[in-house]
């Protein structure tokens, strides 16, 4: 668990890691309003606080004119499922297992994630500039998925992919990261983590957005 005076400090600092505000929201429930009010808290984080908050943390998203359904659910009473490991303080998407958690505000259910590479596909097809590289200097082919979650390149390359889903696939199909490296939704703390690793791969796709 975060503990209190960490958690302190992630939300109320305005340019907080949205995966520490993720993971300050589900394991310090008492904070929850406080992630909800911070500025880096992305939609899908609001949505689950939304569903699984306490009472105070619904009452911050409803005053910020943000959906709230009618009754909520604890954390602990939502079933289980397979979820996105959560990253050390430290370090982001290093670890190299992943855990089995209740209902979180990572990218969790099957069939949302289903649905989620069905309009991955549907929009690299639509959009066939963001499947292939726009410099000669770097490989025209899209890395081949390697990974055991489903995760695709279509999906990394997708604008539309939800943060959250960006860093389980950063660390969970590292065959996949140059595609991270060019996508527009790409946080600047993963861009950062990414140009530290030095790949040339990455490095490629990294000066095409520049």
């Amino acid at each position: 668990m975060v503990d209190y005076d960490t958690a302190v400090a992630i939300v109320q600092d305005s340019e907080a890691d949205p995966v520490m505000l993720a993971k300050v929201a589900y394991e310090n429930p008492d904070f929850g309003a406080n992630v909800a009010a911070n500025p880096r808290a992305y939609p899908g984080l609001k949505r689950w606080i939304a569903q699984f908050g306490d009472d105070r943390a619904r009452e911050t998203l409803k005053s910020m004119g943000f959906e709230v359904p009618d009754q909520g659910v604890s954390p602990q009473e939502a079933p289980a499922q397979q979820a996105v490991a959560q990253p050390s303080a430290g370090s982001y998407y290093i670890d190299q297992q992943p855990q089995q958690q209740t209902s979180t505000p990572y990218i969790a259910d099957q069939q949302a994630a289903s649905s989620q590479y069905a309009a991955a596909n549907q929009y690299a097809a639509q959009q066939q500039p963001v499947a292939t590289a726009a410099t000669s200097g770097y490989n025209q082919q899209l890395p081949v998925a390697t990974n055991a979650y489903g995760y695709t390149a279509e999906q990394a390359l997708d604008p539309n992919t939800d943060q959250m889903t960006i860093a389980s696939i950063a660390q969970y199909a590292p065959e996949l990261r140059p595609c991270l490296a060019r996508n527009p939704n790409t946080y600047p703390e993963l861009l950062n983590w990414l140009a530290q690793l030095h790949d040339p791969a990455i490095d490629a796709a990294l000066a095409t957005r520049r």
